[in-house]
């Protein structure tokens, strides 16, 4: 291939990409400025009923508010000695969406970009729908953006050309965006955008990983039957919002579940086995918090002394030194779960559940060895065995992470 016919065919492709519902649009030199200007293509300015068609949408764009509508004017131009049909519109820097993907394929990786085209399309045809006009054909090339603020803007629409006997003329190489009964005459309402958008999301998805809630919407906005589909183009964008909430908020509580059993299981695994003992002469506690403010040590306070080597205990004794274990307990339990739920804080919140992998995983490690140190502080400050401290340090970790995934599903 010469470079004379590399160029042609690089025209050949771009003129493609240019190619909108009636037209190519492209930028044109008039005297001392540049307009845009959209060639009308042959084979539909040979049409007897185009030209009338065109005058009907020209009279109603005069009376569309819409801010994704792209005024024009009919004009003509002599273009290699022949007058061509064209259509002048307004000012701005324009490029069809299929053309900025070409130039720039990176974009539809950017998730940003993905939601704001979906969005500014679903709210064009409701603009659109509101002044009773149907777009038909939502194909990239037929979407233009407005370089500077990156709106989506519209041109020519389909609910305006019914009387052209061929439709699949009139949308040429976009057919495959256009509901088939709108290609068989039938009749145009919101379900036909409905299809053409799904159409359109699905091509926006075609080169990556389509996310299972927008491929369930688009596979009911693409059925070939007009009644199998959304009704309206505002039923089909809630649908689309709703799923996707629901796949976040599942995946929310999915990770949520997978941070308890991450947090439980490590912690009680880094935790030695202790062996049940039955002890027949409890042993001597340490003082706890309550005990040093009421200046009470239960050794003393029953009478028995250290170097007191019978172990007898009288019936009185026994009852009060269960009283002071389970006042003990009361204390271990009321300090380990307001800790607990301190530390589990830091790991059941926005910023570390949607946070990177290994964000995630440090802060769970973390929060382990937390709660391992403070178990055995409060146990050694209470003279708690270790094994029913561990006990009970468990049921409190249980209990407090299914406190917090019930607040993250709120």
């Amino acid at each position: 291939m010469n470079y004379d016919e590399l160029l042609s065919k690089r025209d050949a492709g771009e003129n493609k990409l240019c190619h909108t519902l009636l037209g190519c649009f492209t930028k044109r030199n008039a005297g001392a400025r540049f307009v845009n200007v959209i060639d009308i293509r042959d084979e539909l300015t040979d049409n007897i009923l185009f030209e009338e068609d065109l005058r009907k949408e020209h009279e109603a764009h005069k009376e569309i508010k819409a801010n994704h509508q792209i005024r024009y004017m009919p004009g003509g131009d002599d273009v290699k000695g022949k007058t061509k049909k064209t259509l002048v519109a307004e000012r701005g820097v324009f490029v069809t969406l299929a053309q900025m993907l070409f130039d720039t394929p990176s974009m539809v990786a950017r998730n940003d970009f993905l939601k704001d085209i979906i969005s500014q399309t679903f709210e064009a045809a409701k603009e659109l729908h509101a002044n009773g006009i149907y777009h038909t054909c939502f194909a990239p090339e037929n979407l233009l953006i407005r370089r500077g603020d990156g709106r989506l803007m519209l041109l020519n629409h389909g609910s305006f050309y019914q009387n052209i006997e061929n439709q699949e003329e009139l949308y040429g190489d976009l057919a495959s965006y256009v509901a088939p009964e709108v290609l068989a005459h039938g009749t145009i309402d919101e379900r036909c955008d409905v299809y053409s958008i799904g159409k359109l999301i699905e091509y926006l998805y075609s080169t990556g990983s389509m996310p299972m809630p927008v491929k369930k919407v688009v596979k009911k906005a693409t059925r070939e039957l007009p009644e199998d589909r959304y009704d309206s183009v505002r039923n089909m964008e809630k649908a689309l919002k709703r799923l996707a909430a629901f796949r976040r908020q599942a995946v929310t509580l999915l990770t949520a579940a997978a941070a308890t059993a991450i947090i439980v299981g490590a912690y009680f695994s880094i935790v030695p086995e202790q062996n049940e003992m039955e002890y027949i002469k409890p042993a001597p506690q340490p003082k706890t918090e309550d005990f040093l403010d009421e200046g009470i040590d239960p050794t003393t306070e029953l009478g028995i002394l250290p170097t007191d080597s019978s172990g007898a205990l009288t019936e009185a004794q026994k009852k009060k030194m269960e009283e002071y274990q389970k006042k003990a307990e009361d204390i271990f339990r009321k300090r380990f779960e307001k800790e607990a739920d301190r530390i589990l804080s830091k790991v059941y919140n926005a910023g570390v559940m949607n946070s990177s992998q290994s964000k995630f995983s440090a802060s769970s490690q973390k929060a382990i060895s937390e709660l391992n140190e403070v178990q055995e502080k409060i146990a050694s400050q209470t003279a708690m065995p270790m094994s029913k401290s561990q006990r009970i340090a468990q049921e409190i970790i249980d209990r407090v992470s299914n406190m917090k995934k019930k607040e993250i599903k709120q």
